[in-house]
Order: structure tokens, then sequence, then C-alpha cells
């Protein structure tokens, strides 16, 4: 055994070095590998190119009101920060999208048949004039488009292997093309359900819609008004003019008036909200009225809710139950037991 040892002792120190050999031959090719595929990995995707670009567009939205065989011209200006910037204007239809405003514009350029319109443009393409003319029709109806601007670099700049993005900015252009003076009215408020009783303790809110029922766009007015059972007006608020599209609906929303240098103009909009307080108790009338531009009144909806202060009488029945329970464990504490009080009557 003492000459088997030594040799034991000497084999074990050489297979440990050459474990380490191996073991960093084998991370010095890992790496090797790993920085080769990693070279071939990223060096398939084409390089990305970013430019700053900075796009705007006056007007924004152009409301044009036509009569048929008539026409009317338009000049858009596109302003850009950056260079060499190439721009080509097209022309994409348009839909309402919800009930905010927004539209949903057409991936595809339009097509000049399928609308009554005849379109043509003149000018540079930064600054392009737009001469509309409407076809001969018996019956009112919209158009909807966007004028869209495609902003791009020159293809000289970059290779072909190269990924741009295209910054673009669009212009909505709404015509109504009508062969009378007048306009077809059809509107109607949705969703204006008060419930028949509301808590004093709450605000008081409602979005109600109105709906456009007509293929034309029309801009109304209106007010919103709580009348308490007194007949005082406790609260009146001017409606927002929302511009609404044919066959669309919007949002019902207040406006409170600012007061510029120059003349009085609807704030942002604000929720239909009315905050009662303790003297706003009782049957209470919800009025909506929506009117045309000049005044005329197109729909009035009126509708009553009873406003009490559910809260305050939860809160104090409450206290008054607990107020009782109170009185009757205190006296029950002080108050001394019947055989004590019948020994000493009887001692």
């Amino acid at each position: 055994m003492k000459k088997i040892l030594p040799v034991i002792s000497n084999i074990i120190p050489s297979s440990r070095a050459q474990s380490r050999d191996l073991m960093n031959r084998f991370l010095h090719f890992g790496r090797n590998d790993i920085i080769i595929v990693l070279m071939l990995f990223f060096g398939s995707f084409s390089p990305a190119h970013a430019q700053s670009v900075s796009l705007s567009i006056s007007p924004p939205v152009v409301e044009i009101l036509l009569a048929p065989n008539q026409s009317v011209s338009q000049t858009f200006t596109l302003q850009t920060q950056g260079e060499n910037i190439l721009v080509t204007p097209e022309l994409h239809l348009a839909h309402p999208s919800d009930s905010s405003g927004h539209v949903e514009i057409d991936s595809t350029p339009l097509s000049p048949s399928s609308i009554p319109l005849t379109i043509k443009f003149s000018g540079p393409s930064h600054t392009p004039t737009l001469t509309f003319t409407a076809a001969n029709t018996d019956k009112a109806q919209d158009v909807y488009l966007a004028l869209v601007f495609r902003a791009s670099p020159p293809s000289t700049i970059y290779d072909l292997r190269s990924t741009i993005t295209t910054p673009s900015i669009s212009a909505l252009i709404l015509v109504t093309i009508t062969p009378t003076d007048t306009l077809p009215i059809n509107l109607e408020i949705k969703d204006f359900s008060p419930p028949l009783f509301h808590d004093s303790w709450f605000p008081l809110t409602f979005t109600p819609f109105l709906t456009n029922n007509t293929p034309t766009m029309i801009r109304p007015e209106g007010q919103y008004e709580i009348i308490s059972p007194s007949g005082k007006t406790v609260l009146s608020l001017p409606l927002y003019p929302n511009l609404i599209l044919g066959n669309s609906s919007r949002l019902l929303q207040g406006t409170v008036p600012c007061q510029p240098l120059q003349g009085t103009v609807p704030c942002n909009p604000t929720p239909l909200t009315w905050s009662p307080t303790w003297r706003n108790l009782g049957p209470h009338a919800l009025r909506l009225t929506i009117t045309t531009t000049g005044g005329t009144q197109i729909i009035q909806v009126e509708k009553t809710i009873w406003i009490l202060p559910v809260r305050i009488a939860i809160i104090t029945v409450l206290f008054i139950l607990l107020f009782i329970i109170f009185l009757v464990t205190r006296g029950k504490s002080l108050s001394p037991p019947l055989d004590r009080l019948s020994q000493k009557t009887y001692s």
C-alpha cells in the first residue's frame, strides 16, 4: 500500500491539469463560435435608418357645401422640417369610427369613380390646390375624404437593403352635396334614462348620445337644464357644438364659455355633471334641448328624477341605533340585580 499511494498521487494532479486544459480550449472555441453565430445573425438584417421629420398641415379640417355641377377650390399648405424630403399627396376615403369624433382612413387610395365628385390637383406637392366639382344629383349626400401627405427621403440616400419609416399627416375634407337650400334633419337622443332616485351625496352625471340618422353632417347646439320642484333652474349648461357626421353618433357634452381677447368661444367639452346640495331635494326635471345654429328647436327630452338624502338618512338611522344600544347597555350595567333588591327589601 505504501508503494501504490505515491503513484496514485502523481496521476491525480496530471488528470486535473489535463481537464483544465480541455476546459480552456472548449471555452476558447465556444466563445469564437458564439461570436461568429451572432455576426451571421445580425448581419442578415437590413440596416434601419431614422430621420427626424416634423410635419404640419393647414387647414387641418375643411367643410364644403356644394350644389350639383358647382366647383370650389381649396389650397393646402404642408410645412416640413427635415432635409431631402419628398412629399406625395394622396386622397383616401374617411369614415366615422366612434362617438368621440374620430375617423378611420382607408389604407388604399381613392378610386375616383366611387364618389359623386370630380377632383383635380394643381400646384406643387407641398402646396397643392384641389378643385372639387359636384356631380348632378337629386338628393343630399356627404363625401368624407382625407388628403394624406406621405414624406419619404429620396431613394438615392439609402441602399435597397435599408429599412425606412414613412411619416405621414392628413387633412380632413368633409363635403356635403345638396340640390336644395335645406338639409334633412333627423336626430335622436339615446342613453338618456336617469334612475328614479338619486342620492344627493353623489354627483349626478349622464353620458347621452346624439344620433344623426341622415346621410349629411350637422353641427347642432343645445342646452342641458335641471329644474327644481319650485320651477327654478338650478343648472343651465350649453352643449358643446360637436360636428356629427352622417349616420353616426356623438357623445353629448357641456361647455363653459371662455372669454378670450375677442368674442366668446366655447372651451373644451365637459361632462354633464351636477353636484346637488342638501337643499336640492325632491323631484327634479332633467331637460335636454337640441337646436340648430340659428336657435330653432329640433328635439327636446325631459326626464324626472327624485333627489333624496339616502346616505345621510342611512348614517342618521345607524347613529340612532348605536345610541339606543349604548343607552340600553349602560342601563343594564348601572341597574342592580333583582336578587339583591329582594334581599334588601325582606331583610
